[in-house]
């Protein structure tokens, strides 16, 4: 039975949009965390006028896997000192959506959480919290396991009780997409699971030439941590709404400026140029510059090694650099284990502005009404 409870017009949260201005090399290391705390990544685009993007970022982003298993499996003795204990495990169960059904994760932390229905959840008989989303009371619940717990070994009666829980209520195959990672790199590890795919991420490149981009220096002109003005956040938005057209494509941009591009034809333009209605807001500035994006599970480690040596590891003569990543919109959390849903949309997304020539990003996050990062 479906947990989602339409609710009317005037009770609709809105999506929302957080910025930041932060110092790159900070000691709250805002950047940073923004890319690490946020686990289950579905697609990341990097713009950049970077040599050798393409190969830049393929050194980073790794394969990952897709393999059925039962959720038993992932508390087992044998996956928890083999994998949890000694690298990065992202795990998301993919064949029941959030908002309908029950979904299993592993957030790279060695938290196992549970986003369950009513029902799973009260023949699962573990305890757990009752979930944020939906709004109709225990319609819906989450449970969180810490798979690196002392209690989690198998001679504990703590580990044996949810052991047999697990057995009795989720004695199901589930498909999932896994991702094992090394702590330090974030590079891709072995994974040495009966039954499990290899699946190498989607690549994208295009490179664009004279595309109108807004003006983006008025964005750092202005102190880190001072108050912004109606206009900065105008076109904080005006920049973020170009940063997600320039990711999905050159094409709406091609229309807004009627600008080239080396890899669209002309008649395939035309089109687009008919039927898109975005137009580049002033004031703007003609640029070209490479995109590069990957799709699959992507490691929040690689992300930010990948963002770092772009960056040139802080060097103040290193290029711009434009990450926009996007989140599964069926993930149970989002940063930092916030609560995460789906009501109208399951946007979990984040950007950035890195200018290492004046040590500054701006951080954009934005997610959809139902989620708790605040």
């Amino acid at each position: 039975m479906s947990s989602h409870i339409p609710l009317p017009k005037e009770k609709h949260s809105q999506t929302k949009l957080f910025v930041t201005l932060s110092a790159l090399r900070s000691k709250k290391k805002e950047a940073q965390r923004c890319i690490e705390t946020h686990p289950f990544n579905y697609r990341c685009t990097v713009i950049s006028k970077t040599a050798d993007l393409r190969q830049k970022v393929l050194e980073h982003i790794g394969p990952y896997y897709r393999v059925k298993l039962k959720p038993s499996d992932l508390i087992s003795p044998d996956f928890i000192r083999g994998y949890i204990q000694t690298s990065t495990v992202v795990a998301l169960s993919i064949d029941e959506r959030i908002d309908t059904g029950d979904v299993l994760a592993i957030d790279g932390q060695g938290i196992l959480v549970l986003s369950l229905c009513k029902d799973t959840y009260e023949v699962l008989g573990l305890v757990g919290e009752q979930a944020m989303f939906p709004l109709q009371p225990n319609a819906r619940h989450i449970v969180r396991i810490d798979l690196k717990a002392n209690t989690m070994d198998p001679t504990k009666k703590h580990y044996q009780r949810i052991k047999s829980r697990f057995e009795a209520a989720l004695d199901r195959e589930m498909e999932f997409v896994i991702g094992r990672y090394d702590r330090d790199t974030g590079r891709s590890l072995n994974l040495d699971i009966p039954g499990a795919t290899v699946c190498e991420p989607a690549v994208e490149e295009f490179h664009m030439q004279d595309i109108w981009m807004p003006e983006t220096s008025r964005l750092f002109d202005i102190q880190a941590g001072a108050r912004k003005d109606d206009e900065w956040s105008q076109l904080a938005t005006d920049v973020f709404e170009w940063i997600g057209m320039a990711s999905s494509g050159p094409h709406g941009l091609l229309s807004a400026a009627g600008a080239s591009t080396k890899i669209a034809a002309a008649a395939a333009a035309a089109v687009v140029r008919d039927t898109c209605t975005y137009s580049v807001p002033e004031p703007r500035t003609r640029e070209s510059f490479s995109s590069v994006s990957v799709s699959g599970l992507l490691s929040a480690g690689a992300i930010r090694r990948l963002a770092d040596e772009l960056g040139g590891d802080g060097s103040p003569n290193a290029a711009d650099t434009i990450l926009c990543v996007w989140g599964h919109e069926d993930a149970p959390v989002s940063w930092a284990s916030s609560e995460h849903n789906f009501l109208i949309s399951g946007e979990n997304m984040y950007a950035q502005i890195r200018r290492p020539s004046c040590n500054q990003c701006v951080i954009f996050q934005a997610c959809g009404p139902w989620d708790t990062f605040s």
